[in-house]
């Protein structure tokens, strides 16, 4: 039976979320090396960049281009019985959540059901998502999280979850408006659920200044605004202005070697 001591801060299990444009991707490429992604958006092009600044070999960032969910989970199936790496991204379970409600319709063209009546659904000649289709994206999502859940601990390997977000609109019983922003998947029962899983959740965003001309700056929280969830298991600050630079070497690894180096007081009672 494990206890608290067993833990180890140096293994993340991420959540990195916000706009679209605010280096989630970038900044989860300056973790732990090698590192495995599943490409799910298909733009690894955009990491050339920052790879060639920050000096990372290319042969230490594998991946594969992803664009359905079976694929996916016999990659996830073969790296629970070997992972020869130390940091594996997804990226994004947005676009996850898109390919597998794709994979549904694909499977559903020229099928016919037990009423004879054509499987899926039409609109103006487009093949559409059915209701059905969505508890296929819930359950997709969940079993990423198991298995990844599973290579994390058992491999002690790091793992991160990008996911974009959109600002929703919710109504107290007394008819308050709060707004904030969640995680885009197409259905709506999975994606509040996510964030739960992960020990550390990043929301990235734009600091804007006073003077609106000059820009802004790329920055990401680490504490619940009300408006934006975040949290974090490490001694970091609540905000964290990175710019160009890489997130895990000049703020993640120090608060981890923090964590080693601080010891845990322990109170002797009787």
């Amino acid at each position: 039976m494990p206890d608290m001591s067993s833990i180890d801060p140096s293994l993340t299990y991420a959540l990195f979320k916000g706009d679209p444009g605010t280096r989630k991707s970038t900044e989860a490429l300056s973790y732990p090396k090698p590192q495995y992604w599943f490409s799910w958006d298909r733009k690894m092009n955009s990491l050339s960049i920052p790879l060639r600044n920050w000096g990372i070999n290319p042969k230490d960032v594998q991946y594969d281009d992803y664009d359905e969910w079976n694929k996916a989970r016999a990659k996830l199936e073969q790296l629970q019985i070997s992972c020869p790496f130390k940091t594996i991204i997804i990226d994004s379970i947005t676009s996850c959540a898109d390919m597998t409600l794709r994979q549904t319709r694909k499977m559903k063209t020229g099928v016919t059901r037990k009423s004879g009546a054509e499987a899926g659904k039409m609109i103006a000649g487009i093949a559409v998502n059915e209701i059905e289709d969505y508890n296929a994206e819930s359950s997709a999502l969940n079993e990423l999280i198991a298995l990844t859940k599973d290579i994390h601990i058992y491999h002690k390997v790091n793992i991160i979850l990008i996911a974009h977000v959109i600002q929703a609109e919710y109504k107290s019983p007394t008819g308050e408006t709060h707004f904030s922003r969640t995680i885009v998947t197409a259905g709506k029962r999975i994606a509040p659920k996510i964030p739960a899983y992960c020990g550390e959740v990043y929301h990235f965003n734009i600091e804007k200044g006073f003077d609106i001309s000059a820009g802004g700056q790329y920055a990401l929280l680490t504490e619940h605004t009300g408006d934006d969830f975040a949290r974090t298991a490490l001694p970091l600050d609540r905000k964290i202005i990175f710019g160009n630079d890489p997130l895990y070497d000049k703020w993640i690894l120090p608060a981890i070697n923090k964590m080693k180096e601080q010891p845990i007081p322990i109170t002797k009672i009787g």
